[in-house]
């Protein structure tokens, strides 16, 4: 058991070294050599725990994948009112997910998607559980009488993360400003929940503001 506690212990680390390489100097950047060098170890020992470059990246993007649901579903606190966790879920998913690297960690690997099987099924799994906190929150809301869906809560709720996936790529582009994103969601999901723009808008930006450093 030691033993197995202290490969997973490396194996953590050099996960850990891949996010700061990519975060740092992009995905391209994240080679083995480099992700070794970042972990104070030797390619070849790297190779010891992992058996090739494709896995220490899906590590290194699953584990971003679960720090940002983690977020998320801190966000998503029952006691609060539908409205209140919406807006909390939105700030959490958009501009106050900025406050790390885990965002630009899962932009930079992104388009492995499209090519390796395991960076699909965690694409997959994230984008599947960011619908299904929405769709709580969303079933929630109708239920007590603070939302009017004009859609199916599964589509809203899709579309409102393909909504933010899109814009947070643009403002880790600087194509867009934080402002930009949260007032486009919050025009969005107001628009599809029969919200007033106004009040999620104060709520999303309240949320943001008790979250500041």
């Amino acid at each position: 058991m030691a033993n197995l506690s202290k490969r997973e212990g490396r194996r953590r680390e050099i996960a850990a070294a891949a996010q700061a390489v990519a975060a740092r100097d992009g995905a391209e950047a994240a080679t083995l050599r480099a992700i070794a060098a970042e972990a104070g170890m030797a390619p070849n020992a790297v190779l010891y725990y992992y058996g090739s470059l494709a896995e220490i990246t899906a590590a290194a993007v699953h584990a971003s994948s679960a720090r940002f649901l983690t977020r998320l579903s801190e966000a998503a606190d029952t006691g609060m009112s539908p409205t209140v966790r919406l807006a909390a879920v939105i700030s959490a998913g958009t501009t106050a997910g900025l406050e790390d690297d885990a965002f630009r960690i899962l932009y930079e690997y992104w388009t492995h998607s499209l090519r390796d099987a395991e960076h699909r099924r965690i694409q997959e799994e994230l984008t599947r559980t960011q619908q299904l906190i929405y769709e709580r929150i969303i079933a929630d809301g109708t239920q007590a009488g603070e939302f009017f869906p004009v859609l199916e809560p599964a589509k809203i709720a899709r579309t409102l993360v393909a909504q933010e996936d899109g814009l947070v790529m643009d403002v880790l582009a600087g194509t867009a400003s934080s402002d930009d994103v949260l007032d486009l969601v919050a025009s969005l999901a107001s628009a599809l929940l029969g919200l007033d723009r106004n009040t999620l808008l104060d709520h999303i930006i309240s949320r943001n503001f008790s979250n500041a450093p």
